[in-house]
């Protein structure tokens, strides 16, 4: 009988995710892509706009050109080690998803529009100690995003496409110096329209779901711009790739998991393969490579640690922070037994945020909204994260999304083979080639609740 133990599935996408052969989410709009990427459609609009629909008011352009450097990733290096155990503690048996990068994107553009202690707050928790290391940092992830993928899906080549976003209310004033920053450091197209109305709404929602596939429409479509919302700030972010050896779908059969409240039988993924293979304190590690450098960390604790009690240690969060640095990690011959997964959920940020220091933005009385608005009493009500992660056969796709709203009060060689059969409750981390790590989550039914 096989034993019940938690394990974290790290799905380390090392920065460029290959195509799966599904259609290509809209890129973020704009007018050019780096490094020689097809350009990206405008968001400006062409036609008649639909009544009660937001108009564009800026369109970021992309640099002409990445660097083939390294990007400097230590704020996002730090954010990730602050914000991992938080978000994934109180699992309480259910899934649950993450994407720092996605996350990340979304604060750097809050800490852009305010100033003082709520700016200072924000820059802290992403590792910074001034607006322009943000900056820098926030240009070299997206440089990094596209220099590494391609839009096309159809290519083997890996899809990373970030999008970032402003929604703004007719009718009030905001500062233009504002929505150029938010352009040329964040890439975010700006739009006005009247709050309240459903087609605006519905824009927003369409902005989302071209540029995640529609992975996470069910979620996109909860969301609302009411007449009380002044604006909102939203990042988008879609992945997808192939794995470098797909799985045998003739070895795929049905198998046990034991999921946190009861057994489920669901497909296994069966291959025996050399990767890459790390034996921790608490948990063993494998890598699934995937195309252009990306792959996938599976860690599995040891029976009778929880997934929020690894999370929670010094050594699983070191070896997220850099898998491959780590220095017991080896290539071994190992006999992969995988679950194949479509895992999703939907979190609200605002009270993790606030736990890390991150208050002012949240109290009317406090926040400074001052580069973007004169207007006082202004707070962040809302950080909606929703996030989906699903793996088969061929590869890994996996978008989020982060809505930030504010109103105007509130809130090798040969060796022995390794057994390593994912039948229990699992964490992931996804990463990219300059291993950034792009999403993250926990597993603990397949089946759904």
């Amino acid at each position: 009988m096989k034993k019940l133990i938690s394990f974290i599935l790290v799905l380390c996408m090392i920065f460029s995710l290959a195509a799966c052969g599904a259609k290509s989410p809209t890129q973020p709009a704009g007018t050019q892509a780096p490094a020689e990427k097809p350009a990206p459609a405008p968001d400006a609009q062409t036609g008649a706009p639909a009544e009660g629909a937001g108009t564009a008011l800026a369109s970021p352009v992309f640099p002409a050109s990445g660097t083939d450097a390294d990007p400097d990733m230590s704020g996002l290096d730090a954010f990730i080690a602050a914000t991992l155990a938080p978000m994934f503690s109180d699992l309480n048996g259910a899934n649950r998803v993450y994407s720092p990068l996605n996350v990340y994107l979304a604060l750097a553009m809050l800490a852009e529009i305010t100033d003082g202690a709520t700016r200072s707050q924000i820059t802290a928790l992403l590792g910074q100690d001034s607006l322009e290391t943000l900056r820098g940092e926030v240009q070299a992830l997206w440089e990094a995003s596209y220099r590494y993928s391609d839009p096309n899906t159809e290519t083997s080549a890996p899809t990373i496409l970030p999008a970032a976003s402003l929604w703004l209310g007719d009718g009030e004033d905001y500062h233009a110096d504002a929505l150029k920053a938010l352009a040329e450091y964040y890439y975010a197209s700006s739009f006005s329209g009247p709050m309240g109305s459903s087609a605006y709404t519905q824009q927003l929602r369409d902005w989302i779901n071209e540029r995640t596939n529609e992975l996470l429409k069910e979620q996109a479509d909860g969301l609302s711009l009411d007449k009380d919302t002044l604006l909102a700030l939203v990042t988008t972010l879609y992945f997808k790739a192939n794995w470098s050896e797909s799985f045998d779908q003739n070895a795929t059969a049905d198998d046990t998991f034991r999921a946190a409240f009861k057994d489920e039988t669901v497909p296994f993924m069966h291959r025996t393969d050399p990767v890459l293979y790390y034996r921790g304190e608490k948990f063993a590690a494998v890598c699934l490579p995937m195309n252009g450098g990306c792959g996938m960390w599976i860690l599995l604790p040891d029976e009778g640690v929880s997934v929020e009690e690894l999370l929670a240690g010094r050594e699983a969060a070191d070896f997220l922070a850099s898998p491959e640095k780590s220095g017991n990690c080896e290539r071994r011959l190992v006999k992969l037994s995988i679950p194949k997964f479509d895992v999703d959920s939907d979190l609200d940020l605002c009270a993790m945020l606030a736990k890390l220091g991150v208050t002012d933005v949240f109290d009317p009385s406090k926040s400074d909204f001052k580069p973007l608005t004169d207007q006082n009493g202004l707070a962040v009500t809302d950080i909606e994260h929703a996030a989906r992660v699903k793996i088969d056969e061929q590869g890994c796709e996996a978008a989020a999304f982060t809505a930030i709203t504010v109103k105007g009060a509130a809130f090798l060689p040969e060796q022995e083979i390794i057994e390593f059969s994912c039948d229990r409750p699992f964490f992931f981390s996804v990463t990219g080639p300059a291993d950034q790590m792009l999403f993250a989550g926990a597993v603990n039914t397949i089946l759904g609740s």
